[in-house]
């Protein structure tokens, strides 16, 4: 059974970045998606049609490909009194009170603000992916 649109695909991978390793996913825990609904980066998606469970391989993304170039636009100056002091560190992840997901990143800290880039922290990045295919599933017409 191949990768196709409708298969229930379950993946290990490992995702490095300039060198770093960013994500591992364990074959114990795999990431599971349903191929062509859009539930895992497409150019992922892209690379991974048409292979078989036991395939193994490995690739790049370009930033267009993974979380797409940085937007200027996306980073603002905002006055440091409207964040708690512990938060005027370069590098310091501004996170979500919601769900602690990363909103921004402290780019600069100025006398009066602090510059935060919003953009996603993979942004403009180019990815390299070393994917496990352990599952696939389904009827592809349903």
């Amino acid at each position: 059974m191949i990768i196709t649109k409708g298969r229930k695909v379950a993946i290990s991978y490992d995702l490095t970045v300039e060198g770093e390793l960013i994500t591992s996913v364990n074959p114990q825990k795999p990431v599971r998606y349903i191929h062509g609904k859009k539930q895992i980066l497409p150019g992922l998606e892209k690379r991974l049609r048409g292979l078989k469970a036991g395939d193994h391989t490995d690739f790049d993304l370009s930033p267009t490909e993974g979380y797409g170039l940085e937007n200027p636009k996306s980073i603002v100056e905002i006055d440091k009194s409207r964040f708690p002091k512990g938060n005027h560190l370069v590098g310091k992840k501004i996170l979500s009170k919601k769900d602690g997901k990363i909103l921004a990143v402290v780019k600069a800290v100025k006398q009066n603000t602090l510059v935060l880039n919003f953009n996603h922290p993979l942004a403009g990045k180019k990815l390299h992916y070393s994917v496990a295919i352990l599952t696939i599933h389904g009827d592809p017409s349903s």
